[in-house]
């Protein structure tokens, strides 16, 4: 009786241990957060973005907009610097890249080579956007803008706040999803 009572507790334990265990999801990039051009949220939790980075977690952003003829665009970066604001917003930082040629029609996509000219950008959970485009050859900044765009911000966990993402991914190439405030060319 003691041996059926001591095997009835084990397998009771061993049931309650299974059945408690969550199976953690493997890693992966989660669309997080996305801002709107003013720096609502559309999609997702910041509070979780931010978590994420404090945890140390590495970061992409996306942006991208879609014209009124249909055609869309989105990007997709990872920053090399990254800075958390008052525990509340993040500033990235982007690395050069070079500018294309056309980012609405794939065929017509080439690197800009008259002159060669590479684009340095910074994004902020707040919806602003600045960035430069700078002549490779002379290392002059050729146009200076100041934009506001929708962002999605995405994080390689395998942290998820349930309910919240995971469940779809949200439009990225939106009408309206980039703004220019201001540009000057020099």
């Amino acid at each position: 009786m003691q041996l059926k009572l001591m095997l009835f507790v084990l397998a009771l334990l061993a049931f309650i241990s299974f059945s408690t265990s969550r199976t953690a999801a493997p890693a992966g990039w989660r669309p997080l957060f996305q801002n709107d051009t003013s720096g609502h949220t559309l999609y997702g939790d910041k509070e979780a973005l931010l978590q994420a980075v404090k945890q140390g977690c590495p970061i992409r952003v996306s942006w991208g907009e879609r014209l009124p003829d249909g055609t869309s665009d989105i990007e997709y970066s990872a920053p090399d610097f990254t800075s958390l604001v008052n525990d509340s917003d993040l500033v990235a930082q982007f690395p050069a890249s070079a500018i294309q040629t056309d980012y609405m029609n794939a065929h017509k996509a080439f690197l800009k080579t008259d002159p060669p000219t590479t684009w340095k950008a910074l994004m902020c959970t707040d919806g602003h956007y600045h960035q430069f485009h700078q002549d490779m050859t002379t290392g002059r900044v050729t146009r200076v803008m100041y934009l506001r765009a929708s962002m999605l911000w995405y994080a390689f966990t395998s942290d998820a706040p349930e309910g919240k993402v995971g469940d779809r991914i949200p439009d990225m190439a939106i009408p309206g999803g980039i703004v220019l405030d201001s540009m000057v060319r020099r």
